[in-house]
């Protein structure tokens, strides 16, 4: 006599009680997204701290150096070192930041930016080609991260070092000499002529490209419009560029900054798939003024943002943010991140636990 598969299985678990069927239902149930860290580098000693916190993948951030030569883009072998390095970790490689010096001149309006056009492009078909499934990107002219653009250092609990930002510092300097005046339009202009052979060829290579929110998000700085300063340009990025290989990373500080109902944010773009990564930095205030600080001490209800994230269906990577700097810390901030991973860890496990 034919048995059903399913109805053997029930009928086995009817056997087994009811808190037997519980317990597989909820094992079936559970939501696991890809819980990481962004790395500055995959050396031994940095993959093995990775996988003592209980990842699985491997976000690497820092791939400034995977450009042995300086030549403005990867070659498949560069790409293969980096992944075999993961495969020895016994961690997945599952997204690399495309270098932004590798479209400087793209960035800056200036001739030169096709030949850059044509090295992002055979980067990104060199990740393709080792299976990689995606890439980070960012586009602003000016990419610091220091008094230049309004922030400075501030004590936090213990003495902890702990960013800031105040718009005030810098509303009224000068445009970088070697930047100048850049409006919307004209930025806008720039991404676009970048943008488009660039996702063609991720689409192509199988690659997904993640873009990262203007940080920080003020719509001018120095003289330079900021697209990405507002979820309202996100929304434009996937309406000028509707591609399957076109999302966005949801960095919850950054967008946190803006101003902005960060809940709503993340169902907008969740429901439509467009989140490919999340970053999770926690921060007090908004533009004009805010301070990156601990992850268990920001604005943001984070356990109630990481449910959301559960709510649409979100399983990709997450990973911890900036970090303050703690005693003793690496550059990295490798004590800093552990903190911050294993509070999101345990948010993961609360919201299964009901």
């Amino acid at each position: 006599m034919h048995v059903d598969r399913r109805a053997f299985v029930l009928s086995t678990l009817s056997c087994l009680g009811a808190s037997t069927i519980a317990w597989a239902q909820q094992q079936r149930l559970k939501w696991m997204p890809k819980l990481s860290e962004n790395l500055d580098d995959v050396r031994p000693e940095t993959l093995r701290w990775l996988s003592q916190l209980g990842c699985k993948h491997v976000i690497f951030q820092g791939t400034d150096g995977v450009d042995v030569g300086q030549k403005g883009y990867w070659t498949a072998a560069e790409v293969q070192s980096v992944k075999k390095s993961c495969d020895a970790a016994s961690l997945v490689l599952e997204s690399m930041m495309i270098p932004i010096d590798f479209y400087r001149k793209t960035r800056l309006g200036q001739p030169g930016r096709d030949e850059e056009i044509e090295r992002v492009c055979r980067t990104i078909r060199a990740v393709g080609g080792e299976g990689i499934p995606m890439m980070e990107w960012r586009f602003w002219p000016d990419f610091y991260w220091d008094d230049r653009v309004g922030y400075y250092s501030t004590p936090g609990r213990g003495k902890a070092t702990l960013r800031a930002f105040d718009y005030d510092r810098v509303k009224n300097a000068p445009p970088f000499p070697e930047i100048g005046k850049v409006s919307e339009e004209e930025m806008w202009a720039r991404f676009l002529y970048f943008a488009k052979p660039i996702v063609a060829a991720a689409e192509k290579a199988n690659v997904r490209l993640s873009m990262h929110p203007s940080d920080p998000p003020v719509p001018v700085m120095r003289g330079v419009a900021r697209i990405f300063h507002h979820p309202d340009g996100l929304r434009r990025l996937l309406k000028e560029i509707p591609s399957k290989a076109c999302g966005i990373t949801f960095c919850m500080g950054t967008i946190a900054e803006m101003g902005v109902d960060v809940l709503k944010e993340i169902r907008y773009f969740g429901e439509q798939e467009k989140i490919f990564l999340v970053h999770c930095r926690a921060v007090r205030g908004v533009v004009p003024r805010y301070t990156e600080v601990f992850i268990d001490e920001g604005d943001l209800d984070m356990r109630q943002a990481m449910k959301t994230f559960r709510d649409v269906g979100y399983v990709g990577p997450i990973v911890s943010d900036h970090t303050p700097q703690l005693e003793g810390d690496t550059r990295w901030g490798h004590r800093g991140r552990t903190f911050s991973h294993g509070y999101l860890r345990a948010l993961v496990q609360s919201l299964n636990a009901g």
